[in-house]
C-alpha cells in the first residue's frame, strides 16, 4: 500500500477511511435539505397563486440540482479522504474542492498525544468517533480525523506508537499493523 509523498522504507501501519455510515448520513442530510427546499417553495407557491407554477417548477429543479450535486460531492469526499498511520508519521488527505486535495502530516517526534472522542451518543454506541493527534509545540497544527471506526482503540494504538518512538526507537520496527476488530479478535489474517 502506497500513498503520495510516501518516503523510502516507510511502512503503512493502518489506513483510516471514514466509516460508511458517515457517508450515508451526509447523503441523507442532502436528501432532507432537497425535500425541505422543495416543500418551502411549494408552500410559498400555494400562498402566492399567481406565481405558483413558476415556484413549483423552480423548487423541483433547484431541489434536484441540490440533490445531484450534494450527493456527488459527498461521494467524492468520502471516497478520497484517507489518513495513513505509518511508522514515521500520521498523514491526512482532505478533499477541499473537486480539483484539490490537501495534505497534513505530523511526524511522531513532533506529536504529543492522541485524543479520542465521539461527537454524539449514537456514534459512541457504534464505536465511531474522532481522533485528534496534537503536536508538541504548534497549537492549531493538530491532525484531526473524523468518522473513525474503533476510534478509542486506534487512539491507544497511536499512543503506543508515540511511546515506542520516544522511549525505544529501535522497537518501532516491531509494531504490527492495527487490525480494526473487537478486542481479542485482532489476530492478523494468514
Amino acid at each position: 500500500m502506497t500513498f503520495d509523498g510516501q518516503q523510502d522504507g516507510e511502512r503503512v501501519l493502518y489506513t483510516v477511511t471514514p466509516h460508511p455510515i458517515a457517508k450515508q448520513l451526509a447523503i441523507a442530510r442532502i436528501v432532507f435539505l432537497s425535500v425541505f427546499f422543495i416543500i418551502i417553495l411549494w408552500g410559498i407557491g400555494s400562498i402566492v397563486p399567481a406565481a405558483s407554477d413558476f415556484l413549483h417548477t423552480i423548487g423541483v429543479l433547484l431541489g434536484l440540482i441540490l440533490l445531484i450535486i450534494g450527493t456527488w460531492w459527498n461521494v467524492q469526499v468520502f471516497n478520497k479522504e484517507k489518513t495513513y498511520i505509518t511508522d514515521r508519521r500520521i498523514i491526512r488527505f482532505d478533499v477541499v474542492s473537486p480539483f484539490f486535495v490537501t495534505k497534513r502530516a505530523l511526524f511522531w517526534n513532533e506529536a504529543l498525544k492522541a485524543k479520542a472522542y465521539a461527537p454524539n451518543f449514537f456514534f459512541r454506541l457504534m464505536n465511531i468517533g474522532t481522533i485528534d493527534v496534537e503536536p508538541i509545540l504548534a497549537e492549531g497544527e493538530d491532525v484531526c480525523v473524523k468518522n473513525v471506526y474503533y476510534f478509542d482503540d486506534l487512539a491507544n494504538y497511536i499512543d503506543k506508537i508515540l511511546f515506542t518512538f520516544k522511549n525505544k526507537p529501535t522497537d518501532i520496527a516491531l509494531i504490527t499493523p492495527f487490525i480494526p476488530k473487537p478486542r481479542g479478535q485482532r489476530k492478523p489474517a494468514d
